[in-house]
């Protein structure tokens, strides 16, 4: 399973054990960094090479030599350890890349806005911004993903790789709106994953998480979906550990305790068709929920998002929705704004209807129009019953055209309906259309 599929699933891990108050935990400084770090001697090692090849100056290769009492800067005892100061090390920049997008959204690179593009790169610096409607997904060379949805925007703050050590240190900050966020666990003692608010700090190690920031009310949230987050404040000194399953806020009055997340809420019918105009889901209430949240994907991480609903009722409609194997995630938000814990259903999306046209009569001869609403070649059979479930008085079936004439009908009540065949990836769906009545003479 890819990381990013844990954030569609991670919700049935259930609640962390119990968490401690957040002024119980000392703040966590995701931005320092250790004053040195160690470096094994290999064989064929130099001094010389080493500033040649990691240090900012290749001449500081001396304060190595002092720091760590080397005679000879040419010889050094395999497998001894070096210690170097981290200001000395030299730091290579690295790139995300547009994975997946959609609707409107820009980058600003070097002083230069433009919609971007799937492969685009991104340096560090670089502004990502979505419109309305519209996501982008980025990734990072570890396999590391950040999600924006809609009206939403981040800075590549630091996007660094130390060849020394090999780590990375990746700094994001949130200016407005959402980002979803699954880091590929970590190797290196000093890599680092952050994400910033004007309020709030988040640092992981390998997890799957959301943070929010509301610049009109100044408050962001953290809400972590797998694995476990330092959050501290950067207005005060409060400061959280938030497990999976949990969330915090940020705000003037600093970082809260962590709270439990909503549960789950279920889908009714969750594996029938969807063949209708609207794609509708109904969710199970859940206790506690003010809104809820359905995004439709094209896989079950949701690494493309095609769609986002947001509403206050447990029931999500999106309109023009593609044929194909889809996902739905949905969730609950209560009324701090807390998203609780995700839940992911497959789903079939197969376009099949029928729009019927009042019959039309031209010398006692009855014309039955209809049209097929969906992809594929349809065939239709045809009844006409003088009782809404009575034996069938015309049952046509094998028609290839929308259209069938009946003559010489009695005056009375009729009822007609329609059924569609269309044959698709080597399956047959039936569908017949709601019965229609109509009336000859008086």
């Amino acid at each position: 399973m890819s990381n990013w599929s844990r954030l569609a699933v991670a919700a049935s891990l259930g609640a962390a054990a119990a968490v401690a108050p957040a002024a119980a935990w000392p703040a966590p400084k995701p931005a320092a960094k250790a004053e040195s770090v160690r470096y094994i001697v290999r064989r064929g090692d130099t001094l010389y090479d080493l500033g040649s090849n990691y240090l900012l100056r290749p001449g500081d290769y001396s304060i190595i030599q002092r720091r760590n009492r080397i005679t000879n800067p040419r010889r050094m005892r395999v497998g001894s350890t070096l210690d170097i100061p981290v200001a000395l090390l030299r730091t290579s920049p690295i790139e995300a890349r547009v994975a997946s997008y959609r609707g409107e959204a820009t980058a600003l690179v070097q002083g230069r806005t433009a919609p971007v593009t799937k492969g685009m790169a991104l340096p560090e610096g670089a502004v990502v911004a979505t419109g309305s409607n519209a996501s982008v997904r980025l990734e990072l060379p570890d396999g590391s993903q950040v999600a924006l949805p809609s009206q939403s925007r981040i800075r590549l703050e630091r996007l660094r790789l130390t060849p020394l050590t090999g780590s990375i240190d990746r700094v994001i900050s949130l200016e407005a709106g959402r980002s979803e966020a699954v880091v590929t666990p970590m190797k290196q003692p000093r890599d680092g994953f952050t994400i910033r608010t004007p309020l709030s700090v988040t640092a992981v190690r390998g997890t799957a998480f959301r943070v929010i920031y509301d610049a009109q009310t100044q408050r962001a949230w953290t809400e972590v979906v797998h694995g476990q987050v330092n959050v501290a404040s950067l207005v005060d000194r409060s400061a959280s550990i938030t497990p999976a399953a949990f969330g915090v806020k940020a705000s003037g009055a600093g970082v809260t305790t962590p709270a439990p997340l909503l549960p789950q809420t279920t889908l009714t019918m969750a594996g029938r068709l969807q063949d209708e105009s609207e794609v509708v889901f109904d969710m199970s209430p859940v206790p506690g929920a003010a809104r809820y949240r359905a995004r439709l994907g094209a896989d079950a991480g949701l690494l493309d998002v095609i769609d986002e609903i947001t509403t206050d009722q447990p029931r999500a409609a999106f309109q023009d929705v593609k044929n194909g194997a889809l996902f739905v995630q949905v969730s609950a938000l209560d009324a701090d704004g807390l998203e609780g814990m995700p839940n992911t259903y497959g789903f079939s999306r197969f376009r099949h209807g029928l729009r019927l046209q009042a019959p039309t009569a031209t010398d006692h001869h009855w014309l039955f129009q209809w049209e097929a609403e969906g992809e594929g070649q349809h065939s239709y059979r045809f009844q006409l019953t003088a009782q809404p479930d009575g034996v069938p008085l015309v049952d046509e079936a094998g028609l290839a055209d929308g259209r069938m004439t009946v003559t010489d009908l009695p005056d009375g009540t009729y009822y007609w309906r329609v059924q569609s065949t269309v044959a698709r990836d080597g399956q047959r769906y039936e569908k017949w259309s709601a019965t229609q009545q109509f009336r000859i003479g008086g």
